[in-house]
This record gives C-alpha cells, sequence and structure tokens, in this order.
C-alpha cells in the first residue's frame, strides 16, 4: 500500500497495511528553494506518510509597529494578491509539484487568535483583548478574513489536501469558558468553518506549545476529521480521547520536546513505545505523530524506527 492510499483510506474508515505517520519541524525563514528543498528531503528521509507543510517564512502577519487604537480600527485585510498569502500559496504549489503528487499534504494555517499573538506577543496582544475589546475583535476579524482567503488559495490552487489549524488561547487560566466564547471562538469557527466546507481533511491541532493544559472542551465541537493534542500535557492518552472527540481520527502519542524519546532515545525503546502505543490506542483511526513539532536537528532516521515498529506489529 502507498502512503497516499494509507492516509486517505485512514480517513474514511478504509483497511490499512498499518496506521500513517505524520511528523513535523520549524525550518526557520530560510527562503523560499530552501524551504521547498528541506520539505522534499523530510518526507523522502523521513518516509512518513503524511506531510505538513510548515509556514515559517510567513509566521507573523505584517500589523502597523506599535499601532493606537484607531490604527488597528482602521485596519482592512492584505487581500489573496498580497504577498503574505499569494507567497504561500504558491510556495504550497511548488512543494507538491515537487513531490508530484504523491504525497498527501496539509499545510499550516494558525487560528487567528494565534496569528495575532505572534505578531504583537503574547503580553501586547492580551493586553489589547483586556483593554479595547472593539479594536481586539475587529482585528481578528481582519485575521480571519485573510485566513479564509489563505485556505481557499492552498486547498484550491495547490494540491494539498487539507488545513492543518493550530488553535491556541484555551490555556487553563488564560480565558473563562465565557469569555473564550465572546472573543476568541467567533474568528476560530470561521476559519475552521471555511476549511471545512474545502476538505474533508483538516486537521485540528489543540496546541499544547506552553506546556499548560488547554480547556479541552472549548474545542471538542469544532469541525475536523483528524484531531491532534500534547498528550502529556493534557493528561489524555489517544485512547481516552476517543471519547472525547468520537468518530474522528486521532493523532499523536509522542511527546515532541527537545530530549525526549522521540530526538534522543535508543532505536529499541523507541519500537518499543511505538508497539506499546499502538496496542494501547488501535490502529483503526490513528494517525501516529507527536504533540507538536520535533526539535529542528530531529534525525529522520528515527522515524524510520516508528515506521518499522508500525510494520512490524
Amino acid at each position: 500500500m502507498n502512503r497516499m492510499t494509507r492516509a486517505v483510506n485512514t480517513l474514511l474508515g478504509r483497511p490499512v497495511d498499518r496506521p500513517p505517520v505524520c511528523f513535523w519541524h520549524h525550518f526557520g525563514d530560510i527562503g523560499p528553494e530552501a524551504t521547498v528543498r528541506e520539505h522534499v528531503r523530510f518526507y523522502r528521509e523521513s518516509g512518513e506518510d503524511i506531510l505538513k507543510m510548515m509556514c515559517d517564512e510567513f509566521f507573523f502577519y505584517p500589523l502597523p509597529e506599535s499601532p493606537s487604537a484607531q490604527d488597528l480600527l482602521s485596519l482592512r485585510p492584505l487581500g489573496r494578491k498580497s504577498a503574505y498569502i499569494s507567497g504561500q500559496v504558491e510556495r504550497a504549489a511548488r512543494i507538491n509539484e515537487a513531490l508530484s503528487g504523491e504525497a498527501f499534504t496539509l499545510y499550516n494555517a494558525f487560528s487567528p487568535y494565534a496569528t495575532l499573538k505572534h505578531a504583537m506577543g503574547d503580553a501586547q496582544s492580551m493586553a489589547l483583548l483586556r483593554s479595547d475589546e472593539k479594536a481586539a475583535l475587529h482585528v481578528l476579524d481582519v485575521i480571519a478574513e485573510d485566513t479564509c482567503l489563505l485556505i481557499e488559495g492552498i486547498l484550491t490552487q495547490t494540491g494539498t489536501r487539507g488545513m492543518m489549524l493550530p488553535l491556541q488561547g484555551a490555556e487553563r487560566g488564560r480565558f473563562s469558558p465565557e469569555e473564550y466564547a465572546r472573543l476568541i471562538a467567533p474568528s476560530d469557527r470561521r476559519v475552521v468553518l471555511r476549511a471545512n466546507e474545502l476538505s474533508d481533511a483538516n486537521l485540528l491541532h489543540l496546541c499544547g506549545w506552553d506546556g499548560v493544559p488547554n480547556q479541552l472542551d472549548l474545542w471538542k465541537d469544532y469541525p475536523g476529521r483528524i484531531v491532534n493534542w500534547a498528550v502529556g500535557v493534557e493528561g489524555l492518552s489517544l485512547a481516552e480521547g476517543r471519547s472525547l472527540f468520537p468518530g474522528r481520527v486521532v493523532m499523536g502519542g509522542f511527546d515532541n520536546r527537545e530530549g525526549a524519546l522521540l530526538h534522543r532515545g535508543g532505536k529499541g525503546q523507541v519500537r518499543s513505545f511505538t508497539r506499546t502505543l499502538l496496542n494501547e490506542a488501535g490502529a483503526e483511526g490513528l494517525i501516529v505523530g507527536a504533540d507538536c513539532s520535533l526539535p529542528r536537528d530531529i534525525d529522520p532516521a528515527r522515524i524510520r524506527w516508528v515506521i518499522e515498529a508500525l510494520e512490524e506489529a
């Protein structure tokens, strides 16, 4: 069974020879040519089934420097012809083209809140949300509009099968459920719903980026065929998560952090953990991956150890 068929069959609930594998890491702002080359190299050398394309060169949404409330209220969407959107669409197309359509690919598009946080910084974005909800909600709407345009371009012009949609902001202690529903969920949902209108292969990444558990209930009704969360941070195994996200494909299992098992453990340890993960989570509706991005210096051969263990199980 080839990698594309394995990924498609898993999402459709059809039989597979083994669960597909999807890991990813940041490449940094290394320029268009190198970015395409490194994505292809990682896919080839790791042997993984699903390639999650990164958006490192476009990590920061362009906002005015030290903007006033009036500056923010005057913002308008960048539009589909902007370098921020067209550059990402072009790069995704080039990666798919370089792989001759053989890879099942996902492209990264952060939620509007996560995009705002990256652009302004955590403290400043929170200060804006606390001090001027009108301006904050306007900016989130503008970012959501551009994110929807990005999603449309990626899913209709590049050969990409689905979006990876990292959601942030639901950490315990950041927003109450009522605040999240008022401030963050509307723009979140706009983006997620647009992706799901265009693809049935989208991945909801419930990001545990800061090591603080999330209020996962806030996201359990968001649509998305695949759900990935930080099993260690959340204290929720893949098997347990099937109850919280019924009918979904669950993805993950490995700790992504520097020095963790996949990054520094021995071959026998990695293979043993993979077999245990498979036994506990069950092979059906499973994609083996990690909590989040792996360290940049990860040896792709370590991912092959995971694949070997799955093939021998």
